[in-house]
């Protein structure tokens, strides 16, 4: 049977339930944040009428009082969602990796003795116990890490555009390049991280050979020798490992750069808004919130991109040796002797 992610999230559906649940409440609460900030200086120090309409016959003081206690109000159940949401999603992907690890370990053990002849048993260790980690971090920190960030962006573009088309258009302008720096690295990124995976296996199998044959090696005096080709394998494995850790960083410089760019242009444009009567100094501060906040989360998508690329590659190698046909088949044949009495 073809092993999927999917397989292994399906008896967890009530709590993914819940878990997107939480993200589309924390953030619907995110897009408030800004909004008390908004109502104390355009409509308490400039007394301006409140927006959407709200007719409140409270004074300034009663009106700044319940603006301040909602921006606290709106923080404490941001803050209480993230531990429940942390809770849940963590719950789920450790359930996955145990029902995950189990299925490993009951194939390994019915793999034939040809598979286990050619196979080192370090990698396999390493298999069982690091690669399936990925199915949690593929799952739960990539996929909820990425629906959050596409739903928060979904909410802050409305309320944008509701406030300034041009200014919202302006601030969408880095996508396609950030897009466009998904497409020259995805292949680099998959291949480091793959080779990185497997330089770190050779390790742990050469540790474990070492290991059993500790007796041997002390016998031959070649503990020189061993200890030789492990500084060789563990170097080579560092430097896997920093390849990989380099091109994450090269790729999360350039997400900076554009966003930065992004930010001076928005920032530029509506100032000279603000300066032109076009948009309020309240309406202003809820786009620049809004804009720092759109970035982060495309920076999120963009930074779980090189963490998902490592995961996925932990995953495909359990799923390798989940669906390998090496399995030792049940015998069938039966004795039988009606002489039998059972008596010893």
């Amino acid at each position: 049977m073809k092993r999927t992610v999917r397989s292994y999230l399906k008896p967890y559906w009530p709590s993914f339930i819940l878990a997107l649940g939480q993200v589309f409440l924390i953030s619907a609460l995110e897009l408030l944040k800004p909004w008390p900030l908004k109502i104390i200086i355009d409509n308490i120090l400039s007394n301006n009428p409140l927006p959407l309409g709200l007719r409140l016959n409270w004074s300034a003081e009663t009106l700044l009082l319940a603006a301040c206690a909602g921006l606290v109000l709106i923080y404490m159940l941001v803050g209480g969602l993230h531990v429940l949401s942390d809770y849940t999603t963590i719950r789920i992907g450790q359930g996955m990796v145990n029902d995950l690890r189990r299925d490993l370990y009951s194939r390994i053990q019915r793999l034939s003795l040809s598979f286990h002849t050619r196979q080192q048993v370090g990698d396999l260790m390493y298999r069982i116990t690091a690669d399936t980690l990925g199915i949690q971090t593929l799952t739960m920190n990539g996929f909820f890490s990425v629906l959050s960030a596409l739903v928060l962006l979904a909410g802050m573009f409305v309320v944008m555009l509701s406030l300034d088309l041009y200014l919202t258009l302006l601030a969408l302008v880095v996508c396609p390049a950030l897009f466009g720096a998904i497409g020259l690295l995805n292949k680099k990124m998959s291949s480091a991280a793959a080779h990185a995976r497997h330089k770190e296996s050779l390790v742990y199998s050469l540790v474990q050979r070492t290991l059993s044959g500790i007796r041997v090696i002390q016998a031959f005096t070649k503990e020189e020798d061993e200890e030789r080709r492990f500084v060789n394998a563990s170097t080579e494995s560092l430097a896997a490992d920093l390849r990989l850790y380099n091109l994450q960083n090269f790729y999360s410089a350039m997400v900076n750069v554009t966003i930065a760019a992004g930010t001076a242009a928005v920032l530029w444009v509506g100032t000279r808004h603000v300066l032109s009567g076009q948009l309020t100094v309240g309406d202003m501060v809820v786009f620049a919130s809004y804009l720092a906040s759109l970035y982060a989360p495309l920076h999120s998508i963009f930074e779980t991109y090189g963490l998902v690329q490592s995961a996925k590659v932990g995953v495909r190698r359990t799923f390798d040796i989940l669906d390998s046909d090496h399995v030792v088949p049940d015998g069938h044949k039966t004795v039988e002797n009606p002489n039998a009495k059972g008596e010893i």
